[in-house]
């Protein structure tokens, strides 16, 4: 073998032994890597299996706090109940069978507690059928209707003819109470089965003067308000004009009323001329309150 050879051999060798070398190295770097990797992924993986286990126990203990509230709940309801049942059997009992033998009186909700500040509870008598059918509650809001007679003269001759006029005097008053009735709603069929009620308003001060003045001189009637409606309205009084002007506008019907009827209008008065020349001051001298 020639020395050619030989060194051809030689470097085939040494490139062999450098490529074991570089595949038994990468070898090794790939599998230190795939186990870092590795170790790396287990550590993750315990991790999120720590946390869920964490999550799971906390689920639980929210479960089994929220399983004694309801229990506790349940207990507390039930006193209650029981509680409840004890003092209805108690109340029944004392008004069935009183300390001597008699029957107690239900204590009825004070009336002046009920009344609001400001206000003064005034009660009217009126129609059952006036009182909206006897369809008021406690409560309810209504305006007030009055059917006045008013004189037509200043002296006693004349006081005798009146005339009668419709006019809404109050709005939005609350009821305080029907008869005796300051709480229970809904007792229509016996209001109903009443000729009058005896209705009891909360009002102002002056309204309770008013209030009491026009039941004297005149016939009441409620109109029932919605819960919501608290505006006051500007209301004409209610005559023979004012009711052929509404008609005619919304309605587009003349009534027919009668020309020569009093629509209210005042009466034309003859003026004399006066001549200024003619006129003479004329002077009063009072002292005392008396003329001189």
């Amino acid at each position: 073998m020639n020395p050619e050879n030989k060194k051809q051999i030689l470097i085939i060798v040494f490139a062999i032994g450098i490529g074991i070398v570089a595949a038994v190295t990468t070898g090794g770097y790939v599998q230190n890597k795939i186990e870092t990797e590795r170790a790396l992924m287990n550590k993750q993986l315990q991790a999120k299996q720590q946390e869920f286990m964490t999550l799971q126990q906390q689920s639980q203990e929210r479960v089994d706090a929220l399983t004694q509230e309801i229990v506790s709940m349940k207990q507390q309801q039930e006193e209650i109940k029981q509680q409840a049942i004890a003092a209805a059997q108690a109340a029944a009992k004392n008004m069935s069978v009183g300390g001597s033998g008699e029957n107690e009186k239900v204590r009825k909700p004070s009336l002046a507690l009920r009344t609001p500040p400001g206000k003064r509870a005034v009660t009217v008598l009126i129609e059952s059928l006036s009182a909206v059918g006897g369809l008021v509650d406690p409560g309810d809001f209504v305006d007030v209707i009055a059917q006045l007679n008013i004189p037509k003269g200043k002296n006693a001759d004349e006081m005798a003819e009146i005339d009668v006029v419709t006019v809404m005097v109050f709005q939005h008053l609350q009821i305080l109470a029907i008869n005796t009735n300051l709480d229970d709603r809904g007792a229509y069929d016996d209001q109903q089965m009443a000729d009058s009620l005896k209705i009891t308003f909360a009002v102002e001060p002056q309204e309770a003067g008013f209030m009491s003045f026009v039941e004297k001189n005149g016939r009441i009637q409620l109109a029932l308000r919605s819960p919501t409606e608290k505006k006051n309205e500007q209301i004409k009084t209610s005559t023979w004009k004012t009711l052929a002007d509404y008609v005619l506008q919304n309605q587009g019907a003349d009534i027919g009323v009668g020309s020569g009827m009093d629509w209210g209008k005042s009466k034309k008065t003859d003026v004399q001329s006066v001549d200024v020349k003619e006129a003479k001051p004329y002077i009063q001298i009072f002292r005392g309150g008396k003329e001189l």
